[in-house]
């Protein structure tokens, strides 16, 4: 499966067939591992946190999510293109849901209490790539500071 994965990754975009289910939470798995590593700090809470979004977005059990976060690290450190990882997303997640994941990846980002430019830059660049506006993307952070108490 992680073969087939990283060959869909490595084709041009326009070969690419339809994500599978499988392929979309191996791709969001592994932008989720990319998010937590932008401030250069991977740490426990970032992992947790990224093991509760995977088990509760996909409802899957306790070692499936662990296969699954193997493979996406494996994933995540042999592609540097983000636009892979965003289009198979794309493919997986319906537009109306969209906004709900980029409220999860705030969660990520604000798992460890702080945010980087590297992150805030980033979060503004995956938003645009979902096809959500700058405005979503304010929301979003805005709603996930309000819930943590620190707007």
């Amino acid at each position: 499966m992680f073969n087939s994965l990283i060959n869909l990754f490595s084709r041009p975009l326009d070969e690419i067939r339809p994500a599978t289910h499988e392929a979309g939470i191996l791709a969001l798995s592994a932008l989720f591992i990319r998010i937590a590593k932008l401030d250069g700090n991977f740490d426990k809470i970032e992992k947790e946190k990224i093991k509760e979004l995977v088990k509760n977005r996909f409802q899957l059990g306790e070692e499936k999510t662990e296969n699954v976060l193997v493979l996406a690290a494996k994933l995540e450190s042999q592609s540097n293109d983000n636009i892979q990882f965003t289009k198979i997303i794309k493919e997986s997640v319906a537009y109306e849901d969209r906004f709900s994941l980029l409220k999860d990846c705030w969660l990520l980002v604000m798992a460890d209490g702080t945010r980087s430019y590297e992150e805030d830059g980033f979060m503004r660049l995956f938003c645009s790539l979902l096809g959500l506006s700058d405005k979503d993307n304010a929301i979003a952070r805005q709603l996930i500071l309000k819930k943590q108490g620190n707007s």
